[in-house]
């Protein structure tokens, strides 16, 4: 029987992409979407699961992640040698091509980084807890990765595959599972409270200074875990007051459709709509909204189309248990 889902968590997810959104398209929100990524993670560890055994978890994983990323990662960089080709005028990047994996933080389609990222996360945490036991040995560890993480991107060391930026965020990634631990899903707060202490969560960030980037590795020490933590739990209490909201609910439940798609949306609009002549059009307000439509109108052609592609089916499929005759 398939798991009942949590609705505010999708709406808090669909908070966190609008903002990224919105921010890539030029808008500043109240928000920016780098800030709300902690949440992903955080959200990520809330339904960390083990699996009966090591082929499952790498199976459901590759499945759920690493297929998705590999694919979309390919389509930007056919994206990318086209325009390289025929249209080298329009090409506007620090790109490189197919080798940007190895070599570069930044793909020709950009925000699909985070998805290699999250992997490696889900990596880290799952050979942590299959060596240790010790859930406070492993919350050490955690965070002394994350330490080594955020050092390495001080200081400049970089690592391919994202891999550095997976251990700066090992520790919102085991937060999530330690919150879950604590049942945080099934605590009963008032709406009108939980939104008001959402609010209050998401005020004290503007007066704690600190930058979060992790696509580039770059976190201003404890301050940006501390903000980073404090957005994502203020985010979390204004989603549970609402719970949904059909639309940012919608776009949180295929949030991998929008993180993938809309970057491959918005570039080519910032080119095109002001070639039309049309003022508005050309506002960063439009080309958000634009880009939003189009990539939510994306979902259920994916769904369609390419399903095994946005982890809505396996590409690889798990050996079925054979059953023992019982005579």
């Amino acid at each position: 029987m398939a798991q009942k889902r949590i609705e505010f968590i999708d709406l808090a997810k669909g908070i966190c992409m609008i903002a990224l959104v919105l921010g890539h398209c030029g808008v500043t929100p109240l928000i920016t979407g780098a800030d709300t990524l902690p949440l992903y993670l955080i959200i990520s560890g809330l339904f960390f699961k083990e699996y009966s055994n090591a082929q499952t978890f790498f199976t459901k994983k590759t499945n759920g992640i690493l297929v998705p990323f590999i694919f979309f990662y390919l389509i930007g960089c056919i994206a990318f040698y086209l325009i390289k080709w025929f249209a080298p005028q329009l090409l506007v990047t620090t790109a490189g091509g197919i080798m940007d994996i190895f070599n570069n933080r930044q793909f020709f389609n950009g925000p699909i980084w985070f998805i290699i990222a999250l992997f490696w996360c889900y990596i880290y945490f799952y050979l942590i807890r299959r060596a240790i036991k010790n859930d406070y040995a492993i919350s050490l560890i955690c965070i002394l990765i994350g330490v080594t993480g955020w050092y390495m991107g001080y200081t400049g060391i970089f690592l391919p595959l994202f891999l550095d930026v997976a251990m700066t965020s090992l520790p919102f990634f085991a937060l999530g599972y330690y919150l879950n631990q604590a049942n945080l899903l099934t605590i009963k707060i008032p709406a009108i409270f939980s939104l008001i202490l959402g609010c209050v969560f998401i005020a004290l960030t503007f007066i704690i200074p600190s930058r979060i980037s992790l696509h580039y590795n770059i976190m201003e020490g404890a301050n940006s875990y501390i903000v980073g933590i404090i957005i994502a739990i203020g985010i979390l209490l204004i989603s549970k007051a609402f719970n949904r909201i059909p639309f940012i609910s919608y776009c949180g439940r295929y949030s991998i459709v929008l993180l993938c798609v809309h970057h491959m949306i918005y570039r080519p609009l910032m080119v095109l709509l002001p070639k039309t002549g049309i003022e508005f059009l050309s506002d960063k307000w439009s080309i958000a909204i634009i880009t939003l439509l189009l990539s939510a109108l994306c979902i259920p052609v994916c769904k369609k189309l390419i399903p095994w592609f946005i982890a809505q089916k396996d590409l690889i499929k798990l050996p079925q248990k054979r059953e023992k005759n019982v005579n």
